[in-house]
């Protein structure tokens, strides 16, 4: 825990707002009754929830370069800030795996991947790739992951099942995590395969590498903030661009992260904060903003009890007439349907939700407190 000091008010806004989208988006009333952009692709595909993973993953570079440049400067070595990114990854990680084992702790259906896991160890290699390669070569070593993990997924064959796919369980991807994990994956692959995996993260790791990219340019001394914003909006538009054509052979899938994903998200989330940078630290109109840099100040907190609260509020309980229910079931049928249809019932208990975590990281906000780790 620390208190606050000079902060990019933009990158802590964008950062909030895309806090914001995951507890709105991960918590419904009503998995039945969900806007269709409130929820994932069924399979290929990129709705509005589909962005908010690789938009963090995109703040992490960012936070990597900013805050790794300014730990230089004050005199750091390399080998601190490395020894402090694997301690906090390892941190990270297990978080991580404690969220999935909450609240049963159940070990003998442990799933090891995970959100925090996957945010961990882009971390980790990210800050490894920063510190210890050229930024020239770093372009290279993200050209390299979208365009290695391209040709393994479309043109290798699958050990024991064939010729090279992306069917949801056939896939290579889906045939290395069994292969490594042994069964230690999510129930939304019903045990086949893994959103979070192992093999899909060295995809996700070039989608860190693009916010490293755009925090390189936010550090340069260079340039005045308006050619910055040109900049980055023509990285932003020309990345939507390339990764819209790429999807055409090789689509947009968020649980196999694919490279046409990869870059139509890390488009994406360049010009959103760009558009922060603008309004927030360029035109400096910080008006009404405070709510959304409470969540930005203190994501992890935020995720984490969002992630706790939803598992509480979720957990089922055996009533007088021997059915099981629970709290969110109990006020989304009991209140919320009383009020709204299906469908907005549902997203009030997303809002509602929100609402009591943002009590949460106000207080904190407040109190100038951020929770790190």
């Amino acid at each position: 825990m620390r208190l606050m000091n000079s902060r990019l008010n933009s990158l802590d806004f964008f950062r909030g707002a895309t806090v914001i989208a995951m507890i709105i988006a991960n918590d419904p009333g009503s998995s039945k009754f969900r806007y269709q952009q409130l929820s994932h692709a069924a399979w290929e595909g990129c709705t509005v929830t589909d962005l908010i993973f690789p938009l963090f993953l995109f703040i992490v570079g960012i936070s990597i370069s900013l805050s790794f440049n300014k730990a230089i400067t004050k005199g750091k070595t390399k080998k601190d800030l490395l020894l402090k990114s694997f301690k906090r990854g390892t941190i990270i990680f297990i978080l991580g795996v404690l969220l999935n084992l909450f609240p049963g702790f159940d070990f003998t259906s442990l799933r090891i991947p995970g959100v925090l896991q996957r945010i961990a160890l882009v971390y980790v290699f990210c800050s490894v790739i920063y510190l210890y390669v050229g930024p020239k070569s770093q372009y290279i070593w993200f050209i390299s992951l979208l365009i290695g993990y391209y040709i393994i997924m479309s043109f290798v064959p699958v050990p024991g099942i064939g010729p090279p796919n992306l069917d949801p369980t056939n896939n290579f991807s889906a045939w290395f995590d069994r292969l490594i994990l042994n069964g230690n994956i999510g129930p939304m692959g019903r045990g086949l395969y893994d959103s979070t995996g192992i093999f899909t993260t060295i995809p996700a790791i070039a989608s860190g590498l693009s916010g490293i990219f755009i925090g390189r340019l936010l550090n340069s001394n260079k340039m005045h903030n308006e050619v910055k914003l040109i900049w980055m909006f023509i990285i932003g538009c020309t990345l939507l661009i390339i990764g819209w054509i790429w999807s055409f052979d090789f689509p947009m899938i968020k649980r196999l992260w694919t490279s046409s994903y990869v870059l139509h998200t890390s488009g994406v989330a360049i010009l959103f904060f760009t558009t922060s940078y603008w309004f927030i630290d360029v035109l400096k109109l910080k008006k009404g903003i405070k709510p959304v840099l409470a969540f930005g100040s203190n994501a992890l907190a935020a995720y984490f009890l969002a992630s706790v609260f939803g598992k509480c509020t979720s957990a089922k309980i055996l009533n007088d007439n021997n059915s099981f229910y629970s709290i969110k079931d109990w006020i989304y049928i009991n209140i919320l349907t009383k009020i709204f249809n299906p469908y907005n019932a549902s997203f009030a208990y997303s809002i509602l939700s929100l609402s009591i975590i943002f009590i949460l990281v106000w207080w904190l906000y407040k109190r100038n407190i951020i929770i790190k780790v």
